[in-house]
């Protein structure tokens, strides 16, 4: 009897002090983190490492599913109150990304229940912090914004004020990215930007009206089975230029492959020149080399040069000239 009455009591003392060893924020999440100061979620694994990828991963998806309600929220007030016409979609460029970057993320002690032998570790951000760093990077982004649409503004020739609005562009879509964080964070205090955001819908509206008037030719000479032209007018597309075959601009590229065969060996160096004009006036230049490319195959050659070149464009043309 005294046995039996001492293993109920060690049982009873084991489970309390398990009991007790679990963390408040695994029984109360609540109590410890309140939703109004923090973004928070639990996340579970074999170990820490993934519980950790777990929990992140939840608040992730928190400012995904935040951010689509209140981009759609935001849209339909914004549609509501038009006066005139349609607003142009603010959210063009918006891509919901499962793994979003966050900020200030932080996170608990990992705790490993004693049955299961899960360990489960709570991801928390604290709004007020994260608030303050994202609209720190807003306001720096908000400056750029200004001073470029102040150049556009003064810029008389339709080429040179389309490459200016649309480094605006490419600075506004990444203001853009951090509002919807921010509004994520304290979805009351979208207001705060309303001005701004106003403000370069106008300029946005303004690149797409100009895009039409400033289309480009694309012409390349050297190119292989027009697969220098292509890749060049799909960048141009990509970011935002119109290209026609009676654009008022010119893009003219000269591609040089350098072939040589030596001992059975095809080899290339191949690289290109390019030059955007119009109006008697050069508005961007171009000049890349890629490193040599050699093989027994002629054909096997000249692909791995295309590739190559390829390559070297989407990784610098863009950035060189318009960025």
């Amino acid at each position: 009897m005294k046995k039996t009455i001492y293993l109920i009591t060690l049982n009873i003392l084991y489970s309390a002090l398990c009991f007790a060893a679990i963390p408040v924020w695994k029984l109360n999440l609540e109590k410890q983190f309140p939703s109004e100061k923090y973004v928070r979620a639990i996340g579970e694994g074999a170990t820490e490492s993934t519980a950790k990828k777990s929990a992140l991963a939840e608040l992730s998806a928190y400012f995904s599913q935040t951010i689509i309600a209140e981009t759609e929220s935001y849209q339909k007030i914004r549609q509501a109150g038009a006066g005139n016409g349609t607003s142009s979609d603010l959210w063009e460029n918006v891509i919901i990304h499962s793994d979003t970057e966050l900020f200030c993320v932080r996170y608990t002690a990992a705790w490993t229940e004693p049955k299961s032998k899960k360990v489960f570790v709570c991801a928390f951000i604290d709004r007020k912090e994260a608030w303050d760093l994202i609209t720190q990077k807003m306001k720096g982004l908000e400056d750029k914004c200004n001073h470029l649409s102040k150049l556009a503004d003064n810029e008389k020739e339709s080429f040179k004020k389309l490459l200016i609005l649309t480094k605006i562009r490419l600075l506004y879509s990444e203001y853009s990215r951090l509002y919807e964080k921010a509004v994520a964070l304290f979805p009351k205090r979208g207001d705060y930007f309303e001005a701004f955001i106003r403000k370069m819908e106008g300029y946005m509206n303004k690149l797409m009206l100009l895009k039409a008037s400033t289309a480009i030719q694309v012409k390349v000479s050297g190119d292989k089975g027009n697969s220098i032209y292509t890749k060049l007018s799909e960048l141009l597309t990509r970011n935002g230029f119109l290209i026609s075959s009676d654009g008022r601009y010119q893009l003219s590229a000269t591609v040089n492959w350098n072939e040589a065969k030596q001992n059975e060996v095809y080899s290339a160096y191949p690289n290109i020149k390019i030059l955007i004009t119009g109006n008697g006036r050069t508005f961007a230049s171009f000049n890349g080399e890629c490193e040599k490319v050699a093989a027994y195959n002629q054909e096997s050659m000249q692909r791995s040069a295309i590739f190559r070149l390829e390559e070297l464009l989407e990784e610098s043309f863009i950035k060189e000239c318009f960025e």
